[in-house]
């Protein structure tokens, strides 16, 4: 399968009772089957083949530079298998909370990786990655765990700091569930201010101000998501360059 983007116990009982009453409670995401699905483990999985690229930024490293770029085509792989794995009726998600567990999701896939190669274009560095990534059903419900644990940090952190901590060292899929987090909860400013953290850190990563923009949405400062979205389109964004017209 191909994406588009190429040229997106304690015991067992113990267990249940996490899983179902979390879903309950927080509304994360309805795992169908879940405890057929955690004994199968792994059958249930999807070879994702993606493409993509990140642009150096100054102060980037050339790691960074490749890790960002393979985060992205990995992002890509577990979305798409998040639409099948719906499609088969496996897994349900709960209005936004998809972008969230995609995200993490992302951070803890291994990809095979079929082409990587740097380049500079003047005095622009971009670096390219093509990856054969697997993804696994029980690999969603390895993030909903990680967004229950989320869930009870944020009472604990969230409101003592004016803005959660960029984590070290640097999880892109956490970065931004963090953020998906606090829109979901509608901690819009928060949200804001912790993003403005991550694109001045990062100012070459568009998903940042992808997310910035549905935040700025919902807090009403239309300008600002304008600014926001002209970003992400001209690091190019196509969802964003679509959202400006």
């Amino acid at each position: 399968m191909r994406s588009e983007a190429l040229p997106s116990p304690s015991s067992k009982s113990g267990f249940a009772v996490l899983t179902t009453g979390a879903v309950i409670a927080v509304g994360i995401v309805v795992i169908t089957f879940a405890a057929k699905v955690a004994g199968a483990d792994d059958t249930v999985s999807l070879s994702v083949e993606t493409a993509a690229s990140y642009t150096l930024s100054p102060g980037d490293s050339k790691s960074l530079e490749r890790r960002l770029a393979l985060f992205r085509a990995k992002r890509m792989a577990a979305d798409q298998a998040a639409d099948r794995f719906t499609s088969q009726k496996l897994i349900q998600f709960v209005d936004r909370d998809k972008n969230e567990l995609v995200c993490l999701v992302a951070d803890r896939l291994d990809a095979e990786l079929l082409q990587d190669h740097c380049r500079t274009d003047g005095h622009t560095d971009t670096c390219s990655v093509q990856a054969m990534t697997r993804v696994r059903l029980s690999d969603f419900i390895d993030a909903q765990l990680t967004s229950l644990r989320l869930g009870t940090e944020d009472e604990a952190d969230y409101r003592e700091e004016m803005a959660p901590e960029i984590a070290a060292p640097f999880r892109p899929g956490l970065a931004l569930a963090k953020a998906y987090r606090l829109i979901h909860k509608k901690e819009w400013r928060m949200a804001i201010i912790y993003l403005d953290r991550i694109t001045q850190r990062y100012p070459n990563w568009r998903e940042a101000y992808e997310v910035k923009a549905v935040a700025l949405n919902f807090e009403n400062q239309f300008s600002a998501r304008r600014e926001a979205l002209q970003h992400a389109c001209a690091l190019g964004s196509s969802t964003a360059c679509a959202d400006l017209r």
